[in-house]
């Protein structure tokens, strides 16, 4: 081989890497354009399990206070009605003595 030979092997080969590293860094930049379209919509969803997080929450304290209003609405009717039950069992109670 000649000093001719090996100058243009050496061109050769610096021009091939240099585009195959031009392809591999083109491919890299695709890559992270994808990455950050992923992480940009992983945010959003992110954002909206919070959101539907809290509505949830929120609906479950309105039902809990709901349902703690009616058993207590109906813990005092009961109460009532047990009074009113125990006062008339006492004047039937008197009446025959």
């Amino acid at each position: 081989m000649d000093e001719d030979t090996i100058t243009d092997l050496k061109q050769f080969i610096a021009t091939t890497v240099s585009q195959q590293t031009t392809v591999l860094t083109d491919r890299m930049d695709t890559l992270d354009g994808r990455m950050d379209t992923l992480a940009g919509r992983m945010d959003t969803l992110e954002q909206r399990v919070d959101q539907m997080d809290k509505r949830l929450t929120a609906q479950i304290e309105d039902l809990q206070t709901s349902v703690s209003e009616a058993l207590d609405t109906s813990n005092e009717a009961m109460h009532v009605q047990l009074q009113d039950h125990e006062t008339r069992l006492t004047l039937l109670e008197q009446k025959p003595a």
